[in-house]
């Protein structure tokens, strides 16, 4: 069998397949079955990373017969297409995806409710009573074991695969080594509070995606639309940007629009920042999933279905588009490396002391976890959040990417909107430390303030400069026509009427200057905030782990901190509802190439030698 369930949720599969990768027409096939069944909502296929997630409707079938349908489907695919031979070696960048990818995800395979919390605590209790009831060594060792099964098959898994061996080794041998020495209450704690953080966790993102309820998906409403001055009866899901219709008392906004016509009291959609009614008139924006209270209203829609914010977050959610962090590459990096030396410690310490805790101490080193808990919480919270401030981030990538941005360039060739706006921009931009280039098409135009003005035959010794520099560059865009020069620069859309979702471009959902600043400042909050989750994890960590190898500190403690920890960066402090959008200065700008101002001369380059 080529796939493999590496990551399930109600509603929600992750399919690995290796085939996915090189054999593009077995992809395109099995995202047709995939598709043509009737339980089946979306499917979103990830080549790159050999990946397929399907989301389905839970309610009308058990999760295992569902689970054999779409198995089914890559069966009839495998069938149906033949079998290519596949290159000698994938591509560096998707062997790292991958392992990245099922690494974070190992703590969230596929476990009956049983396996994850019930035998743990079981094994807790267990624990607990063998030394007053003087229960037998093997009954209770044989709990504790029990309830690390999951730990043990991810292992079994990895070697299986081939895989080089990740932290779950480590605490399958932590597990093993103290239930073999007659210490069972540290194994069966740390099982058992792991369980109970995935069984919030679940019930967390469950209540995450009650509170978002697609009514792209589920609420039907008929509407009598104008489209190109023509009348139209249709369904809700049929709306397209430009139609026009009228919304009566009661009924749920079908797409984010713009009031045309009438005065009504709204009462705004999920995400919005309060939920206090609202009178709306002719000029003001309507989101998807608001509902009209009072009053009647017409709208044209400007962006429906999942480009709407509501059908954002809701995408957001469902998919989680997180594994292309940088810092996570890094991290799972740092880890799987890490992994032999800390055996090698542990082995040395044992043959140097012959003293049995301490070896085994270095085995519950933490290598990052914090930016593991950080993907789920802070960035997949920052995303949310900043399509509710009209900024929308498809990847965590690309939150990272603006973060941390050097320079933006304004593509003014056809024209700035709101020249006030953007003036208002450059300067808070050049107060937090970026640089800001105005390309425009011919030199007699009116300077920006605090920006470099640029004419497009000097754009190409531009782009050489900053390469050579290796500065992370923003490309502002107006236009459906206007692209990024460079792929390793960021693209930033003005107010598209249409984008593709996932793509590493950022998208200002208004026309709006205020939006870039507040996406930035959100962006640079949320990755502090990962920064912070890793200290909060790893200094105590890291305390404990050495009290235990020179100081003999319970192994008690070492579970008891690292999970107390962990839970208040995952759920007090990672999953925050509020962000920064506010900059703050951080940093000095870089040394950048400036242009003299001197009109109506050409501007001219001076580069840092």
């Amino acid at each position: 069998m080529e796939q493999q369930i590496v990551h399930a949720t109600v509603g929600r599969v992750r399919f690995r397949v290796p085939r996915l990768r090189w054999d593009a027409n077995y992809a395109e096939l099995v995202v047709q079955l995939l598709e043509s069944l009737a339980i089946v909502e979306r499917v979103r296929l990830n080549r790159q990373a050999a990946t397929v997630v399907v989301e389905y409707q839970p309610h009308l079938l058990a999760a295992n017969t569902i689970h054999d349908a779409l198995s089914r489907c890559f069966s009839q695919a495998t069938v149906a297409t033949p079998q290519p031979f596949p290159p000698t070696a994938a591509p560096a960048d998707a062997i790292a995806l991958e392992d990245y990818e099922a690494q974070v995800e190992a703590d969230a395979r596929l476990e009956t409710d049983w396996e994850r919390l019930g035998l743990p605590l079981v094994a807790l209790g267990v624990s607990l009573l063998s030394v007053p009831f003087e229960l037998p060594f093997v009954v209770v060792g044989a709990a504790v074991l029990a309830s690390a099964w999951p730990w043990f098959q991810r292992v079994g898994h990895q070697v299986s695969q081939g895989h080089p061996p990740n932290v779950d080794l480590l605490d399958s041998l932590w597990i093993g080594l103290h239930t073999a020495n007659g210490q069972f209450l540290a194994p069966a704690l740390k099982t058992a509070m792991v369980g109970v953080r995935a069984d919030v966790r679940d019930r967390h993102r469950r209540q995450q995606l009650h509170a978002y309820p697609s009514v792209l998906m589920e609420h039907y409403q008929h509407l009598t639309v104008e489209r190109g001055q023509v009348p139209l009866t249709i369904e809700s899901q049929q709306l397209q940007a430009g139609d026009i219709f009228w919304l009566q008392p009661g009924e749920l906004v079908p797409a984010d629009g713009k009031v045309l016509v009438g005065i009504a009291e709204i009462e705004p959609a999920h995400f919005a920042p309060s939920r206090q009614v609202m009178v709306v008139r002719p000029g003001d924006s309507l989101n998807a999933g608001s509902q009209v209270i009072t009053g009647q209203l017409q709208v044209q829609a400007t962006r429906t279905g999942w480009q709407t914010r509501l059908g954002l977050i809701t995408d957001l959610l469902h998919t989680e588009p997180v594994y292309d962090s940088a810092l996570a590459h890094q991290q799972g990096e740092f880890a799987r490396h890490a992994v032999l030396p800390t055996l090698a410690l542990s082995a040395a310490l044992w043959f140097s002391t012959g003293a049995y805790g301490p070896a085994i101490a270095p085995l519950q080193f933490d290598f990052g976890s914090g930016v593991q808990l950080s993907l789920r919480t802070v960035l997949l919270s920052a995303q949310v959040f900043a399509v509710q401030q009209g900024v929308y981030l498809p990847t965590a990538g690309t939150l990272e990417y603006l973060a941390q941005l050097d320079c933006l360039i304004i593509d003014g060739r056809s024209g700035i909107p709101d020249l006030l706006g953007c003036q208002r921009l450059i300067q808070t931009l050049r107060r937090i430390g970026i640089a800001t280039y105005v390309v425009h098409p011919e030199a007699h135009t009116v300077p920006m303030e605090g920006a470099t003005d640029l004419t497009s035959d000097r754009l190409s010794d531009l782009q050489c400069y900053l390469q050579g520099k290796q500065y992370r560059v923003g490309w502002l865009s107006f236009g459906e026509a206007c692209s990024c020069p460079l792929d390793q620069w960021l693209p930033i859309r003005w107010a598209p009427s249409t984008f593709t979702p996932n793509a590493k471009v950022v998208v200002l959902l208004d026309p709006e200057w205020a939006a870039l600043s507040r996406g930035i400042a959100l962006a640079r909050d949320a990755l502090e905030r990962t920064y912070q989750n890793v200290a909060l994890i790893t200094l105590p960590n890291l305390a404990v782990t050495f009290g235990g190898m020179f100081l003999g500190l319970h192994p008690v403690v070492n579970v008891v901190t690292n999970n107390v920890t962990a839970f208040m960066a995952e759920f007090l402090h990672g999953d925050a509802p509020q962000f920064r959008t506010e900059l703050l200065p951080s940093r000095p700008a870089p040394s950048l190439p400036t242009t003299q101002h001197a009109r109506p001369s050409i501007p001219q380059l001076a580069f840092a030698p």
